[in-house]
């Protein structure tokens, strides 16, 4: 539970900061810092009403509610630190003999703040759940064959079925990527949160994704928190070709390779190992997925293209360069590598049911034209 201390300092500082300058009585006072600290439980009640941090077993209304709350804590309580570091700074041009002050009475700033904070948090909240849209990128790879040129790949990623994200919305993801007659479909892991005997039927619409050279995968952290095993088995029965330490040759000479996420090892599995999955490989360009951009031993050297997710692009624009940091600079987006490759790490296609908020970073789902020359 190492985000419960966090989210309660974030509810604390918000009630010091814009609650109690209030000129209200104590009750009122009371019952807002009560409204604070209850959004900031949000992890304590999906582990103890819920059943489980990553999947509590609650109606999807009761969640979204739940993240939206929960997202609106966080919006207000940079809103606070904002008005605080603005207030601080014209108490110091007092000192230049200025008579600034912040404008609008504590009570209407709470006002104001609040009120901007929960429209954020439910507008972030409907960002996280409707189907994206499609986010066409055009790469240049130098050793794509001339018969490859415009070969077009769809990246899925981040799908996390399972309480919140259903069959309807997975058959109207599979619906849009149908649309673009996508060459090769590629799910860069997390594709489910929950057992296979539970999401099964949920799972459904990604039998009906058509690509000319088939679709793709590999695991992410979370397959390996729900039977690996079972899901190996269950999207191998649903068309997709998961790549295990694997490669793929397509036609016209593009290597496809997959390794797992690294989570496997903890699990008793090989773990990531790019050699392995390329051993054998003839010449030609190599497109790697991979669930975690900074993986072990990825970026790796020799990859044309890397393709990865996990980080859900950061989730909220003041939040991207946290994630950032944790995941050696990589958030979203196209990267050259220092191994001299490119690296694109997907803002994800759907969400963790963790925190379902996106503000300033799209879900997306990734269509990716290939070039042999620079246009």
């Amino acid at each position: 539970m190492r985000l419960l201390l966090p989210s309660v300092i974030m509810a604390a500082y918000c009630f010091l900061s814009l609650v109690l300058p209030l000129k209200t009585r104590l009750l009122l006072k009371a019952l807002m810092g009560a409204a604070l600290l209850a959004a900031s439980l949000k992890f304590v009640f999906y582990q103890v009403v819920g059943g489980g941090f990553f999947r509590p077993d609650l109606p999807a209304p009761v969640m979204l509610t739940a993240e939206a709350l929960y997202a609106s804590l966080l919006v207000l309580f940079a809103l606070a630190l904002a008005k605080d570091a603005a207030g601080l700074v014209l108490r110091l041009s007092h000192l230049f003999g200025t008579t600034l002050t912040l404008p609008f009475t504590p009570g209407s700033r709470f006002a104001m703040l609040a009120v901007l904070a929960l429209c954020c948090g439910a507008y972030g909240t409907w960002q996280a759940v409707r189907v994206p849209d499609v986010r066409t990128v055009e790469l240049t790879l130098p050793k794509l064959p001339a018969e490859l040129e415009g070969f077009t790949l769809v990246q899925l990623s981040d799908l996390h079925i399972g309480p919140v994200q259903k069959k309807r919305w997975l058959a109207g993801v599979v619906e849009k990527v149908n649309a673009l007659s996508p060459d090769a479909v590629v799910i860069t892991g997390d594709m489910i949160d929950g057992l296979p005997h539970a999401l099964r039927d949920d799972m459904q619409p990604l039998a009906d994704l058509r690509a000319k050279y088939g679709v793709f995968g590999v695991t992410g952290n979370h397959e390996y928190y729900y039977d690996a095993k079972g899901w190996l088995e269950e999207l191998d029965r649903l068309g997709v070709d998961m790549l295990n330490n694997e490669h793929r040759v397509l036609e016209g000479g593009l290597v496809l390779g997959g390794v797992p996420d690294n989570t496997a090892a903890r699990f008793g599995g090989r773990g990531t190992d790019v050699n392995a999955a390329f051993e054998g490989a003839p010449e030609g360009p190599r497109v790697l997925l991979a669930h975690k951009p900074n993986d072990k031993g990825v970026p790796a050297p020799g990859i044309d293209l890397q393709l990865s997710g996990h980080t859900h692009g950061g989730l909220i624009f003041f939040l991207a360069p946290l994630i950032a940091a944790y995941n050696d600079g990589y958030v979203r987006g196209i990267y050259e590598t220092p191994e001299g490759g490119l690296l694109y790490v997907s803002s994800g296609t759907g969400l963790w049911n963790g925190f379902s908020c996106r503000l300033g970073v799209p879900s997306e789902i990734t269509r990716f034209v290939l070039h042999a020359q620079k246009r």
